[in-house]
């Protein structure tokens, strides 16, 4: 039984952005690939879980980065199991690259039918999945984002999920949300900002052809927030975007 899984990527120019660094959505889409790859090496395969009705649903996830992967780098993934509290499976990550990449994250996991769109308990799941607990972790569990009141945000864009954003649970992917929040930055963010970490939390599942407002604030040098709202008025997700300012060569 594989306690760790370790995979190996490298940065292609698909996912890289205009500074040949990997874009955000694409670490996102690599933690979940290594994610899914440990839970094949546990006999856990995705077609198994989905004909069995299971899904998981990533409620936090907090990237920390010290060095941005950057184009044709090799990299490796390691991913492992931290158990659960209650419903809540915690899963941490570590990143680091041939070229000195390096990062970590944490994240948050249910466990639901997908029909149902139900929480399920652990025990539900027919499988084990080792607990590692000998990895250096840079906390408990990630807190849940939440927006302060005193944080204005405003109107960027309306998003609709198409097909080229909706995945194999027929939701919008996980990782779509850090390009739906990269597509709020404006042209001179997008030239000077280097992120360090990225926090997000997801409320509400958003499915082919939904739509809702994308929300940000103004950056304070530091940080910039994020928010999807429907048109109900209910939050389906919330996010920070920490970063650096990057001097023009």
């Amino acid at each position: 039984m594989t306690d760790i899984c370790k995979e190996i990527f490298v940065v292609s120019s698909s996912q890289s952005d205009l500074h040949s660094r990997i874009k955000l959505s694409s670490v996102l889409e690599r933690l979940q690939d290594a994610a899914d790859r440990h839970l094949q090496e546990l006999g856990i395969t995705i077609s198994e879980m989905l004909k069995n009705h299971y899904g998981w649903m990533l409620m936090t996830i907090e990237i920390d980065c010290e060095q941005i992967p950057v184009l044709e780098e090799e990299w490796t993934v390691s991913t492992w199991s931290r158990g659960y509290k209650g419903v809540v499976w915690l899963r941490d990550y570590r990143f680091e690259g041939t070229e000195g990449a390096l990062g970590y994250a944490r994240s948050t996991w249910t466990l639901v039918d997908i029909h149902k769109r139900k929480i399920l308990r652990p025990s539900a799941l027919p499988y084990d999945i080792p607990t590692v607990t000998s990895q250096s972790s840079s906390g408990d569990m990630p807190d849940k984002v939440s927006i302060s009141e005193a944080i204005e945000l405003k109107t960027a864009y309306e998003f609709k999920a198409g097909y080229s954003t909706t995945d194999s649970n027929g939701h919008l992917n996980n990782a779509r949300y850090a390009d739906l929040c990269y597509d709020a930055l404006t042209a001179e963010e997008l030239e000077h900002l280097v992120w360090r970490r990225f926090r997000i939390t997801y409320h509400r599942e958003v499915r082919l052809n939904e739509t809702f407002t994308l929300q940000r604030s103004d950056g304070d040098g530091s940080s910039i927030w994020f928010r999807g709202m429907n048109s109900e008025g209910f939050s389906i997700f919330e996010a920070q975007l920490v970063y650096e300012q990057q001097l023009t060569q």
